[in-house]
Order: C-alpha cells, then sequence, then structure tokens
C-alpha cells in the first residue's frame, strides 16, 4: 500500500511541475516585476502600490475568476497561453469597482457602489478574444523584435496589448502599468491554483 501512495505522490509532483510552467510566451513565475503604481493602488482604494497592491486586487477577484477556471485552462492550451497569464489580464482589465456583464453579444460596465469585486465576467468568446489580441501582440512584438528573449516578448505583448504593437518601441518599455499590474497578479493567482 505503501508504494501506492508513493507512486500516486510522484505523479502528483509531476502533473504540479508541468502544469506550473507552461505557456509558449514565458515564464511568469520567473518575471520579477513592480507591480501597480501608485494611481492603480489608489484607484482601487489602496493607500499602497506595488505587488502587495496587486496581489490584493488579484485576491478580491480570485472568487470570480475561479468560476472560470476551467474554460480559461480550455482557452490557454488552445493558444499556448498560461491560464494564469489570461486571469491576471481579465482581472487588470475589471476594475474593482466595475462589473462586467455579458449583454447578448456585447459586455458592459456599470457601477456597483455597494461591491468592489465583479459579480459577473465576460463570455468564453469573449475571454477567448482577449487571450488571441494577446498572442497577436506577443507576435508582433516577435517579428519587431527577433532578438528579444521570451521574457521580453511576453512583456512587450502585455504593454501593446491596448495600445498597438507601435507603443514599444525598445526594451526600456517593457516597464508599463498594464504589465506590470499583470504580471504581479498572474503570478499571485498561480501560487493559488490557476
Amino acid at each position: 500500500m505503501s508504494a501506492l501512495w508513493l507512486l500516486l505522490g510522484l505523479l502528483a509532483l509531476m502533473d504540479l511541475s508541468e502544469s506550473s510552467n507552461w505557456g509558449c510566451y514565458g515564464n511568469i513565475q520567473t518575471l520579477d516585476t513592480p507591480g501597480a503604481s501608485r494611481g492603480i493602488g489608489r484607484r482601487h482604494g489602496l493607500n499602497y502600490c506595488g505587488v502587495h497592491a496587486s496581489e490584493r486586487l488579484a485576491e478580491i477577484d480570485m472568487p470570480y475568476l475561479l468560476k472560470y477556471q476551467p474554460m480559461m485552462q480550455t482557452i490557454g492550451q488552445k493558444y499556448c497561453v498560461d491560464p494564469a497569464m489570461i486571469a491576471g489580464v481579465l482581472s487588470r482589465k475589471s476594475p474593482g469597482d466595475k462589473i462586467l456583464v455579458n449583454v447578448g453579444d456585447r459586455t458592459s460596465m456599470v457601477q456597483d457602489p455597494g461591491s468592489h469585486a465583479p459579480t459577473s465576467w465576460i463570455s468564453e468568446s469573449q475571454v477567448s478574444q482577449t487571450t488571441e489580441v494577446l498572442t497577436t501582440r506577443i507576435k508582433e512584438i516577435q517579428r519587431r523584435f527577433p532578438t528579444w528573449t521570451s521574457d521580453q516578448y511576453l512583456r512587450g505583448g502585455l504593454c501593446a496589448y491596448s495600445g498597438g504593437a507601435g507603443y514599444v518601441r525598445s526594451s526600456q518599455d517593457l516597464s508599463c502599468d498594464f504589465c506590470n499590474g499583470v504580471l504581479a497578479r498572474a503570478k499571485y493567482l498561480k501560487r493559488h491554483g490557476f
């Protein structure tokens, strides 16, 4: 019986190590980030910034993100993107004082004065579209800067996520608020099961 437990333990460790280190666009666990800027922290009612602020915002969003974790895993496999990264982007795109509401074929943001976390997220097609935009931006950065590392491509794709690939002109543009916040949130979410 003890050999069976040993085998099950080894299989669990192998599965954990495989799932903790995947994605075609860099390993989020190895990336350092300063986290949320002071402005982002203040916008969400926090009197602090940095990784701690990003982690707090991800913690607030986590109950809602967990509902969609299987969807993010499926979409992550399709696009070869770590589900924690997808969750980090969704958390960063959905400010804690707003709710994303799926209304037919579009998503609307509405104020929720009594809550600091979203109660409704977006559809599978919208999560897929979000992930596709990220991978498209990463690929655009790869074409523009072929000698960069996979970590730089991921950072560049995140910085170009909203503004387009033209936003990134050199490696000095890889520390934007969006990138820093998403990476800190994704790392937190990864440590908590994504």
